[in-house]
């Protein structure tokens, strides 16, 4: 059931994870994504308000139409997902104005999307579920404290759990030295060919030497050319926003073993957490254009 007070509440604390606020969202891949995301939260429910958005550290309601409708939306966004949350959704007046509410109680199972759905490329699907993931390793206390191993373990674990063929600490390519071969992190598979490498590394600050020496080796390891691979950073830091910036501006300005064509530090505009970012780079190789996803997860302090 939709409680209005819960919700008033919600806009009152700015800095919720279990709430998510959009202006104007009727695309159902959109509304799988959050409730997707809410239902694998460890609150026990979330609240996704269509017709409000966020100001840096406030909510405003800015409503929508009367004439709006969300039932289909909703219904096409449930069947894109692998399992069915429980929802309640409804119509609010907050503040004179006409806003959605739907709420998504956490379910046990673990959320995906269903690959037989044409919808969105191979990549995006995969993207999506990689960030569900991660929201899992957030919500485990257990990897609070942990090696960057036993988290890519985890992230891995999920990922074979929704049929990706994963290969881990495969040798592959060359090492950093260009000696002998490097052990790749995370080698995904997809119809017996390379889909991605995923490099992941433990982050406690913007350590550019480190981070130098992990971007360069995903293009030594991906001997194929890759549409897209990915550089997962495990993120320590108290100032996760601030990181953020200056990770993207550091990702802008790395000269790559392949060509830097473009960024897009906006790419998870439609992603739901403030704790789990994401940005691309496209890169042109041997003609033709590729991605490397950064993506960055904040670790809880203890």
């Amino acid at each position: 059931m939709i409680d209005i007070n819960e919700v008033n509440q919600l806009l009152q604390s700015p800095h919720s994870k279990n709430f998510v606020c959009r202006n104007l969202e009727f695309r159902p891949q959109n509304l799988a994504m959050f409730i997707a995301a809410l239902s694998n939260m460890t609150e026990e429910y979330g609240y996704i308000l269509i017709g409000a958005s966020k100001n840096i550290d406030k909510y405003s309601i800015d409503g929508i139409s009367d004439g709006f409708k969300i039932d289909v939306p909703i219904k096409r966004a449930l069947s894109l997902l692998s399992e069915q949350p429980q929802i309640d959704f409804g119509s609010l007046n907050i503040e004179g104005k006409n806003v959605y509410a739907i709420k998504v109680r956490n379910i046990s199972n673990e959320i995906f999307f269903k690959h037989a759905q044409n919808i969105e490329s191979p990549t995006d699907l995969f993207i999506r579920d990689l960030y569900l993931a991660c929201i899992k390793l957030q919500a485990r206390k257990l990897y609070v404290n942990t090696t960057e191993d036993e988290r890519n373990d985890f992230i891995t674990d999920l990922l074979e759990t929704n049929g990706y063929r994963i290969k881990d600490q495969t040798r592959r390519g060359s090492s950093a030295s260009g000696k002998s071969s490097g052990e790749i992190d995370i080698f995904v598979e997809k119809d017996g060919m390379p889909f991605t490498i995923i490099e992941a590394l433990n982050l406690d600050s913007l350590n550019t030497n480190y981070l130098d020496t992990h971007l360069d080796k995903i293009y030594s390891y991906d001997t194929a050319g890759n549409v897209f691979n990915v550089c997962l950073s495990y993120v320590k830091v108290k100032d996760f926003g601030s990181f953020w910036v200056r990770y993207c501006d550091y990702a802008r300005k790395h000269e790559y073993p392949v060509m830097l064509i473009s960024s897009d530090t906006n790419a998870d505009k439609n992603y739901p957490c403030s704790d789990i970012r994401f940005m691309t780079t496209m890169h042109n190789r041997s003609g033709k254009n590729t991605f490397l996803y950064h993506m960055c997860v904040k670790i809880q302090e203890t």
